[in-house]
């Protein structure tokens, strides 16, 4: 017998329980002008209308380009590079949610099943880094969804970019949260020797039983600790990521974790405190009453505080500036947790002079 279930919000519902899936629901498109409503009078049984296709969906573009020049507000200007839209990794409280729904889709279930692929990714990047104008900025992959996510694997486009990269000497910053980037170790080791790559490991906690329910696909703590101890025994640039720190639910751990990735090998490391964007605080703020009930309401009243009162008031000033008491507390506990484990080490830093790009005044001119 199947019910259906009315959540908090109107524009959310719930039909089943989705293995391996971050939030469990789909929510109206933000942009979309009509709202489509499910509608069942009980004088028929549809199993599809029910039991919705848990598969993932794979659908190829084909943009015109491959790097993104963004003013990220936690990690400051910087090129992007996203092989993928859409992440099967499904966590609930994802930013990048929201983009999903410029192609029609919505911020839910739709984001972690149907994802959009650049199939010509590397034939793109190695235009764009044969160009005169190009001068060799440092490339963020991913900064918007993980390039490592589970369909990594069998498509293989981060690989393809790696090895254009490595070919054209390009520097590079990897944020995942997934091990699978250890296949990519030959390419990796490769890039170090140049001093070409870091690798950022993002872990949000050490808890197991949180993780399964914060990031349903992502892999282990156990193994991203591995991943981290794997790349730095090669000589590869490695720091973890703390984020997002979200109050009530992992701040307990930060000590915890910056010791684990410290013990490791990582060298250094940064954060964000949780933000969320968009129809995102709607998802998050339904999977939290649902999962942990007794926690919710302090949780988000926290959340809320650190933006200014509002739960997806997404003003990155409010984050950085330590806008409230708490946020203060959370930054300086990270301060003297970076401290306290040496992970506070200086970063290289990658100049087109040091890859071998002569600054004359005619490439000045483009």
């Amino acid at each position: 017998m199947y019910i259906l279930i009315m959540l908090l919000d109107k524009n959310i519902v719930n039909t089943s329980n989705f293995r391996g899936r971050g939030v469990q629901t789909s929510i109206d498109n933000g942009l979309s002008k009509h709202h489509l409503e499910h509608f069942w009078d009980g004088s028929y049984f549809d199993e599809d209308f029910f039991v919705a296709d848990d598969k993932t969906e794979l659908t190829p573009t084909y943009p015109k380009t491959i790097l993104n020049r963004i003013n990220n507000p936690d990690m400051g200007p910087e090129w992007s590079m996203n092989p993928y839209q859409g992440c099967e990794h499904g966590c609930v409280y994802c930013y990048a949610r929201i983009t999903h729904e410029y192609w029609g889709y919505n911020a839910g279930l739709d984001f972690e099943k149907n994802i959009l692929y650049k199939s010509n990714a590397a034939e793109l990047l190695e235009h764009k880094l044969q160009c005169k104008s190009w001068k060799g900025e440092k490339i963020t992959l991913s900064g918007n969804t993980d390039c490592y996510q589970p369909t990594e694997q069998k498509l293989k486009i981060t690989r393809q970019l790696l090895e254009v990269c490595l070919k054209y000497n390009q520097s590079v910053v990897i944020i995942t949260k997934n091990a699978l980037v250890c296949r990519d170790i030959d390419i990796l080791k490769k890039m170090a020797a140049k001093g070409l790559v870091e690798v950022c490991i993002s872990i949000t906690t050490l808890n197991e039983d949180l993780r399964r329910a914060l990031e349903p696909r992502t892999s282990s703590s156990e193994n991203k600790l591995k991943v981290i101890r794997t790349l730095s025994e090669h000589g590869i640039p490695v720091g973890v990521l703390l984020a997002p720190i979200i109050l009530g639910l992992n701040s307990d751990e930060i000590f915890k974790i910056c010791e684990a990735a410290s013990n490791a090998g990582a060298s250094f490391m940064n954060h964000t405190l949780l933000r969320l964007n968009g129809t995102t605080a709607l998802l998050f703020e339904n999977w939290i009453h649902k999962t942990f009930p007794l926690k919710a309401s302090r949780v988000l009243h926290q959340i809320a505080e650190t933006q200014g009162g509002s739960l997806n008031k997404d003003d990155a000033s409010n984050r950085r500036k330590k806008f409230s008491a708490i946020g203060q507390a959370i930054h300086q506990q990270v301060r003297l947790a970076k401290n306290k484990y040496q992970l506070n080490k200086a970063r290289q830093k990658i100049t087109p002079l040091k890859l071998g790009i002569k600054q004359t005044p005619q490439l000045n001119l483009f």
